[in-house]
C-alpha cells in the first residue's frame, strides 16, 4: 500500500509539476504579448511621429513655394507694371558710314548701301563682308537674314545674307520690281513694250521659271512678294474695265504641286474699285494685302485661299509688319492725339490699338513689345498696350535695333553703335 502511495504522490507531484511550468509558460507568453503590444505600440509611435515629420517638411516646403510665388508675382507684376524714364549707355563703338548711304536692320546685323556698293556689319561695328557696284537707283528689299539689292530700271540685282554674298543676277530687261526669299530666290517684274514678264532667279542668277502677264488679261503688276521658301509668288495686278479700277492677286506655286496647273497659277481673287499696292508673306502660308478700302488675308502653302476682308472707310497713312503682325497706321481724327495705329495678328485678329502724337520715322513689332520712333525720340510699349517708356535721344537716330527685352536696345547713329539700357 506505501507503494501505492507513494505512485500516486509522484503522478500528483508530476500533475503538479506540470501545472507549475504551464503557468509559467503563460506567463511567458503573456510578458511577450505585452513586449509585442509595447513593441507595436512603439512602432506605431514612431511611424506617427514620422508621418507628422514628413507632413510638418511637407508644409514648410509647401509654405517656402508659396512665399516664394508670391514674391515671384509680385516681381512680375512690378516689372511688368514699370516704366522706365531714362536710359543709359552700356557700351559705344566707333562706326563709320558714307552720308548718303541707307541702313536698316538686318536680323541683328546692319545692312548699309548706296549707290556705290553694300556693306554688312556687326553690332560691334566690325565689317562682316562688303560689296562694290554702280547703281542709279537702288532699291533694297529683305526676307529674314537675306537680302537683295537691284537697280531700278537697271539690269542687276545683288543677292546676300549675313555671311556674305550669295550672287548677282543680270536681266534682259528694265527691273521694275522684284522680292527675294530666306534662301536667295529672287522674283523680279521685268518690262518691255507689249508684256510684263515676271522672271523667277536663283541666288546665282540662273533663271527657272517664269510667267507673263498683258494688260488685257490680267493687267499690270503692281506689287510682288515671294514665301520664304521660294515656292510661292503673290502678284496684285490693276486694270481697268467698263470705265472702274479693278485689281487681282493671283498665286503661282513653282513647287511639284503648282506643276499641276497652267502657267503654275493655283488661285486668285478679284476685287473691285480697289488699288492694291502691298501684298506680303508672313511666313510660307500666310499673305496680306492692304488695298486703299480694305485689308486682306489670305491662308495656305499650295493654293492659298482667302480668310478675311476688312473694309476700311479711313485713309491708310502707313504701313509697317513683321513676321507675325501688321499695323495700319490711320490720322486719329477722332481724338486729341495725332494718330492711331491698329495692329492685326496672322489669323487676321485686331490684337492691340494705340494712339499717338509723335511724328514717327519707323514702327517695329518686337517679340518684347513696339517699339514707335524717329530721328530723335522714341516710345515703347509691350504688347498689353502699356507705355513702357517715352523720351528723348542725345544723338541723331539712323537705325533702332531691338534687342529681345523691353529694356536693352542698340541705337545706330551716324558715327557711332550704342548698347543701351532704359532706366
Amino acid at each position: 500500500m506505501a507503494e501505492i502511495r507513494d505512485f500516486n504522490r509522484n503522478q500528483y507531484l508530476l500533475k503538479g509539476g506540470k501545472n507549475k511550468k504551464g503557468k509559467e509558460n503563460n506567463k511567458e507568453k503573456k510578458i511577450e504579448k505585452n513586449k509585442e503590444k509595447e513593441n507595436n505600440g512603439y512602432q506605431k509611435s514612431m511611424d506617427s511621429m514620422l508621418a507628422r515629420h514628413r507632413q510638418l517638411k511637407l508644409y514648410t516646403v509647401l509654405a517656402f513655394l508659396a512665399a516664394a510665388a508670391v514674391v515671384a508675382l509680385g516681381a512680375y507684376i512690378q516689372w511688368k507694371n514699370k516704366v522706365y524714364i531714362s536710359y543709359g549707355v552700356v557700351q559705344e563703338n566707333e562706326w563709320i558710314r558714307a552720308s548718303e548711304s541707307k541702313t536698316i536692320n538686318l536680323k541683328g546685323t546692319l545692312f548699309t548701301y548706296s549707290n556705290d556698293g553694300m556693306s554688312c556689319t556687326d553690332l560691334r561695328g566690325k565689317t562682316i563682308w562688303n560689296q562694290t557696284y554702280e547703281m542709279q537707283n537702288p532699291v533694297v528689299r529683305t526676307c529674314n537674314k537675306t537680302a537683295a539689292v537691284g537697280d531700278y530700271n537697271g539690269r542687276k540685282i545683288y543677292v546676300s545674307n549675313t555671311q556674305g554674298m550669295l550672287g548677282t543676277i543680270e536681266t534682259t530687261l528694265p527691273i521694275r520690281d522684284f522680292c527675294v526669299s530666306s534662301n536667295g530666290v529672287v522674283a523680279a517684274v521685268l518690262d518691255d513694250s507689249s508684256v510684263t514678264a515676271i522672271y523667277l532667279y536663283s541666288a546665282t542668277g540662273k533663271s527657272f521659271a517664269d510667267f507673263k502677264t498683258r494688260m488685257s488679261n490680267s493687267g499690270y503688276p503692281i506689287a510682288v512678294d515671294i514665301s520664304n521658301d521660294g515656292s510661292l509668288v503673290a502678284v496684285s495686278y490693276i486694270k481697268a474695265e467698263k470705265g472702274k479700277i479693278v485689281s487681282n492677286i493671283g498665286f503661282y506655286n513653282f513647287s511639284s504641286v503648282g506643276q499641276n496647273y497652267t502657267d503654275n497659277f493655283v488661285s486668285g481673287y478679284g476685287y473691285s474699285e480697289a488699288v492694291i499696292p502691298l501684298v506680303h508673306f508672313m511666313g510660307n502660308d500666310t499673305v496680306f494685302a492692304v488695298a486703299d478700302n480694305r485689308i486682306m488675308f489670305f491662308k495656305g502653302k499650295q493654293t492659298p485661299e482667302s480668310l478675311s476682308e476688312n473694309m476700311i472707310s479711313e485713309e491708310i497713312q502707313s504701313v509697317f509688319y513683321n513676321e507675325s503682325h501688321v499695323g495700319l497706321i490711320f490720322y486719329n481724327t477722332a481724338a486729341d492725339t495725332k494718330y492711331r495705329i491698329e495692329i492685326y495678328d496672322t489669323s487676321a485678329k485686331k490684337v492691340s490699338e494705340l494712339t499717338f502724337d509723335m511724328e514717327y520715322k519707323d514702327i517695329i513689332f518686337d517679340s518684347s513689345g513696339i517699339v514707335i520712333y524717329n530721328d530723335s525720340e522714341c516710345l515703347i510699349y509691350d504688347w498689353d498696350d502699356r507705355l513702357k517708356y517715352q523720351g528723348t535721344f542725345s544723338d541723331k537716330i539712323v537705325c533702332f535695333v531691338p534687342g529681345g527685352s523691353i529694356s536693352r536696345h542698340t541705337l545706330i547713329t551716324d558715327d557711332s553703335i550704342q548698347s543701351i539700357e532704359l532706366q
